[in-house]
C-alpha cells in the first residue's frame, strides 16, 4: 500500500471520527449518557404565567390552557416520564429576565438554572422579542451566549422552539442558530393561521390572552417538540 493511500485511508478515519463525535454531542447518542436525567424549560407565557385578573387569567401555568396538565410543559412532562420516570424537571418564565432584553441580560437571573446542570434544555421564546432589535442586536450570538451561561463545562442537549406567532426574522435566526450550534429546531409556524382551534381567542374577552394556544394548540406544541426529542428518551 503506498503512501499516498495510506494518508489518505487516515484522513478518512479522522474525518469519520469527527463526525461521529459531532453527533454524539448535538443528539446524545453516546451511550454514557443518553437519556437526560434533568430536562430544564424555559420561555416566556406560553411556559407559564401567573394568575393576573385584571386581564381574566386566573390560572398558574402555560397561558392560556385551561388546566395545568393541558399546557404544553405538563403534557411534555408526561410523555418523557412514560419513557424516563426518574426524569426531574425545572420550568420558568424568562420573559423579563431575557427575552425582552436578550442583548443586556443578567447571568445571574439564571444561576440557579446553572447549578441545577440540566441535561437538556428546551428553550420556548421569540413571542415577546421584536423584530427588528432581533436583527440588530443579532439574537443569535446571545442565544449562544445564553446557552452556554446555563451548560458551564457540561454536555447540554438543547432544543429551541421557534414563534408560536408570525414573524420576519426571528425564527430564521433560531434556525440559523440551531444550525450553526448542531441544536434541535421545532417549528411552529403554521398553528396560528387556524386561530378558531389552536388559540384561545374565542375564550377569553382580553385579546392578549386569547392570542395564548389553546388547549389543542398547547397540544400541537408538545407533540411537535415531542416529535423531535423523544429519541432521547428511549
Amino acid at each position: 500500500m503506498s503512501k499516498k493511500t495510506i494518508f489518505k485511508n487516515i484522513t478518512l478515519i479522522v474525518f469519520s471520527i469527527l463526525i461521529l463525535t459531532l453527533n454524539s454531542k448535538a443528539y446524545g447518542r453516546n451511550l454514557s449518557d443518553s437519556i437526560p436525567l434533568k430536562v430544564l424549560i424555559l420561555g416566556n407565557s406560553i411556559t407559564w404565567h401567573g394568575a393576573k385578573p385584571e386581564l381574566g387569567w386566573s390560572g398558574n401555568w402555560g397561558m392560556a390552557a385551561t388546566s395545568a396538565e393541558k399546557d404544553f410543559v405538563h403534557l411534555l412532562q408526561s410523555r418523557i416520564k412514560m419513557k424516563s420516570p426518574q426524569a426531574a424537571f425545572q420550568f420558568g418564565n424568562i420573559a423579563d429576565s431575557f427575552e425582552r432584553k436578550f442583548w443586556k441580560y443578567t447571568d445571574w437571573d439564571f444561576k440557579k438554572f446553572k447549578d441545577w446542570s440540566p441535561d437538556l434544555l428546551v428553550l420556548e421564546i421569540g413571542e415577546n422579542i421584536n423584530d427588528t432589535l432581533a436583527v440588530r442586536y443579532q439574537l443569535g450570538k446571545h442565544l449562544d451566549r445564553f446557552v452556554k451561561g446555563l451548560s458551564g463545562k457540561k454536555e447540554l442537549k438543547v432544543c429551541l422552539v421557534g414563534n408560536f406567532w408570525p414573524n420576519q426574522h426571528i425564527d430564521k435566526i433560531m434556525q440559523a442558530t440551531c444550525i450553526r450550534n448542531n441544536w434541535i429546531y421545532v417549528d411552529l409556524q403554521g398553528l396560528y393561521k387556524e386561530r378558531d382551534k389552536n388559540t384561545a381567542i374565542q375564550e377569553y374577552q382580553n385579546q392578549g390572552v386569547g392570542m395564548h394556544p389553546s388547549d389543542i394548540g398547547m397540544e400541537n406544541i408538545a407533540n411537535r417538540i415531542w416529535n423531535e426529542i423523544q429519541h432521547f428518551f428511549k
